[in-house]
């Protein structure tokens, strides 16, 4: 499968666990970036000439693609649509929403561009941690906007949460994963704070302003995968929930090493085996695109067998569905001995991973561990013929 990513760079307030290439919100730059953002879009046609039309997902992320205002979306779809790109044909055409910036007319817009999946950054319910990690919505202004999103005919809508934030309780997070549960959803996602040390709150702990209670990740992820398991809510992928036959196609083809194309500062492509990204820095990326898009310019990873490995191993392990042993054998790997392996019986008698069905997956605390198991694997395999 074939997809699209738009990346949307603004951001009314930048959070403070905030890593990304996200700037803040500036009227004055939307004419700009719309420009920029479409001929990059031509530019990729002209280089890959048809491919564009054979996407079946379209994902607009950020940043905060509602910050936009409708009239700059409109241009954008519609220079998708020149070069084949028509989002109201599309499999799934998926939007990030942050709640300050979704209203009525922001969501009506949205919807009829295509937009028939919204994800909305609620992050937690506790008014103190928001203004602790700097979010700029209220409670009750993300509680306003999963009404508005609920209540839209036509519209999945996935919410997401985070866990593991500085003095939040297991109590506290697990209580959000119940109050948001309860919500018309067919979609949940609950992501583990990463502190970066490049984002302000990565300086405050650095500084020992405030710490992380590591001891705290393990009972409030499998606290929240038990809660929303007696809700219907089936875990198909490590940070991903979802009631039977509304799980993300975008995402699952990522995670399934499907071809992508990205557009927008620093957003990521996947197309013949190689990854590439063009600046991120605002300005630079604008002035990649002014000069017609040179190849020199784009950072550029082609993937090794290590690196395939490495990737399968990974991004499969992080689905429920697991690590299939053909896709293994495909690298040139020995299923048999794999199968035997000390390293996969080690997992096994853990009782971390299930070998079954010709796929090895992820079991209880196994997720827990998924970073460790996935390193062990990997070097193990990159020793077999």
């Amino acid at each position: 499968m074939f997809c699209v990513y738009l990346h949307i760079p603004f951001c009314k307030k930048i959070c403070d666990y905030c890593d990304f290439r996200v700037m803040p919100a500036q009227p004055k730059l939307y004419e700009g970036f719309t420009d920029t953002i479409c001929k990059q879009i031509v530019c990729f046609e002209n280089e890959h000439p048809g491919l564009l039309k054979t996407a079946e997902t379209l994902y607009l992320g950020g940043g905060t693609p509602s910050a936009l205002p409708p009239a700059y979306l409109r241009r954008i779809f519609e220079c998708l649509a020149s070069v084949g790109v028509d989002a109201l044909r599309l499999r799934e055409v998926s939007m990030e929403f942050n709640p300050e910036s979704t209203n009525e007319c922001m969501v009506e817009s949205a919807l009829s561009l295509g937009v028939n999946r919204i994800s909305l950054g609620l992050q937690t319910f506790d008014a103190d941690l928001l203004k602790l990690v700097g979010r700029s919505h209220s409670v009750e202004r993300g509680l306003e906007a999963l009404r508005l999103l609920t209540s839209m005919p036509n519209l999945q809508v996935n919410a997401d949460l985070m866990f593991d934030l500085p003095g939040q309780t297991v109590e506290g997070f697990l209580a959000d994963v119940d109050r948001l549960s309860n919500f018309p959803l067919n979609h949940i996602s609950f992501y583990g704070l990463n502190v970066s040390p490049r984002s302000r709150l990565g300086h405050r702990v650095s500084r020992g302003e405030l710490s992380v209670n590591e001891d705290l990740y393990e009972p409030m992820y499998l606290g929240g995968v038990e809660i929303l398991g007696r809700k219907g809510f089936g875990r198909y992928e490590v940070s991903n929930f979802a009631k039977p036959g509304f799980e993300s196609a975008h995402n699952q083809n990522y995670w399934d090493r499907g071809e992508y194309a990205g557009f927008g500062p620093g957003a990521h492509s996947y197309i013949g085996g190689t990854r590439f990204y063009a600046p991120e820095i605002y300005p630079r990326w604008s002035d990649y695109v002014a000069a017609g898009c040179p190849s020199d310019a784009l950072t550029v990873d082609r993937l090794n067998r290590d690196d395939e490995l490495m990737e399968l191993i990974w991004l499969s392990l992080r689905q429920s569905k697991g690590l299939r042993f053909e896709d293994l054998r495909a690298l040139g790997i020995d299923d048999a001995e794999l199968r035997a392996s000390a390293c996969v019986d080690k997992w096994l008698r853990k009782d971390f991973v299930i070998n079954e069905g010709g796929n090895l997956r992820l079991k209880g605390r196994g997720w827990i561990f998924m970073d460790e198991i996935v390193t062990d694997l990997a070097n193990v395999y990159s020793n077999l013929e």
